[in-house]
């Protein structure tokens, strides 16, 4: 959905350093509400989706935190990332945050360390590795944090870089003790989950990070989300596509996906309640529906449990062998 805030920085795949607020924020269209919900912790997060939980959040970034975020899809997790990106860049924040998704590069370690360096809007030679890329931050990015959406890319992939590897979670490690900060977006723990190293299996992460769950949507959160987008709809209508975004099992995708067919009058000719409901059907349907993408994290999932249980390593040719002498006739028998 369009976003309502100020933007005084490009997106978080260019070139992002953070700067003061080019112009003062308007808040009219919030409210004191708002205001409350930020709750005053140093940064002004009424325009954040999570007012209080990203001004919390924001401050332990700036204390070199590293999150484990756990958040399935579609409860915002992006939306966090780039509302904790937006006090960056309106200097409301110690050092920059440079945000990526790693979905994006988990065939390519080089490109995240490019995207994230352009981002960092440093000047001088790109760094040669991840681990260049680290000591230049800590140099001359301080308080800076790294954002790293879909984390889950890196977990149970068969397919990773091999620059994937111990030396990757070690400069991971290592930002807390730089005063960088880290944020690793999952669905479920990390330590839980299976992880591929250069084609082998480590059956638990080493990565050192506090756990944090997304908190679930407040009413007051969703009013105001959908006040600061003003849809061509009444209170009352409003408090319906509140409460039909509360009930969703995925809010923020079917807000987004409301606002915009809302916006665009899709469906204008039925009763607001009919929309709302014939949208979360279809939305339903497609989360059932089994996608290219799911197969292909069915196929990672199954190397990576075979992988994990070591049944990569037996001599699987010189058993076949052995079962083919066996049920050649007269193979069982040795006289």
């Amino acid at each position: 959905m369009p976003d309502p805030r100020p933007e005084p920085a490009p997106s978080a795949s260019s070139a992002m350093a953070p700067t003061a607020p080019t112009r003062a924020l308007d808040h009219g269209d919030t409210g004191p509400a708002a205001h409350a919900l930020a709750q005053d912790r140093g940064a002004d997060c009424a325009q954040c989706l999570r007012p209080s939980f990203t001004a919390r959040l924001s401050q332990d970034l700036d204390r070199g935190a590293a999150v484990n975020l756990i958040a399935v899809a579609g409860q915002g997790a992006t939306r966090l990332l780039a509302d904790l990106q937006w006090l960056a860049a309106t200097g409301q924040a110690r050092g920059p945050r440079l945000v990526a998704n790693l979905k994006r590069y988990r065939a390519s370690l080089a490109g995240l360390t490019q995207d994230l360096w352009r981002q960092s809007g440093l000047a001088g030679t790109a760094p040669a590795s991840f681990g260049d890329l680290c000591d230049r931050l800590e140099r001359e990015a301080v308080s800076g944090v790294l954002l790293l959406d879909h984390f889950d890319a890196l977990l149970a992939n068969p397919d990773l870089d091999p620059g994937y590897d111990d030396g990757f979670l070690d400069a991971l490690n290592a930002l807390r003790n730089r005063g960088l900060g880290l944020v690793c977006v999952s669905a479920r723990r990390i330590e839980h989950r299976p992880l591929l190293l250069s084609g082998r299996v480590r059956t638990t992460s080493t990565l050192d990070l506090i756990r944090e769950d997304l908190p679930a949507l407040m009413h007051a959160e969703v009013r105001l989300e959908i006040t600061r987008h003003a849809p061509p709809l009444d209170a009352a209508g409003q408090a319906q596509l509140a409460q039909a975004v509360l009930r969703d099992g995925q809010p923020v995708r079917f807000l987004e996906l409301a606002l915009k067919r809302i916006g665009d009058g899709v469906d204008a000719d039925l009763p607001l309640p009919q929309r709302l409901d014939r949208w979360q059907r279809e939305l339903r349907r497609e989360r059932r529906t089994l996608t290219p993408r799911a197969l292909l994290r069915l196929r990672d999932m199954t190397i990576t449990s075979w992988r994990s249980a070591g049944l990569d390593r037996l001599p699987w040719q010189g058993i076949a062998d052995s079962i083919k002498a066996v049920l050649r006739p007269g193979g069982g028998n040795k006289g």
